[in-house]
């Protein structure tokens, strides 16, 4: 099974600004947005998905 990791991109004043890098988790709860790398390493975020594209591994919060 190979692993594919996602880009997490925010939405601000219309430009999308990198979150991070090889996130292989994403946990929603409310508006608190929790991105988990592959590494571990962890960021939470307010906001919601706006898109989710697998094509080019992006998530989009706004």
């Amino acid at each position: 099974m190979s692993m594919c990791e996602s880009r997490v991109l925010i939405e601000r004043s219309g430009k999308h600004e990198l979150l991070m890098e090889d996130v292989v988790r994403v946990e929603v709860d409310g508006d608190d947005i929790k991105v988990m790398g592959i590494l571990g390493e962890t960021r939470h975020v307010r906001g919601s998905i706006k898109e989710i594209n697998l094509l080019k591994n992006t998530i989009l919060i706004i």
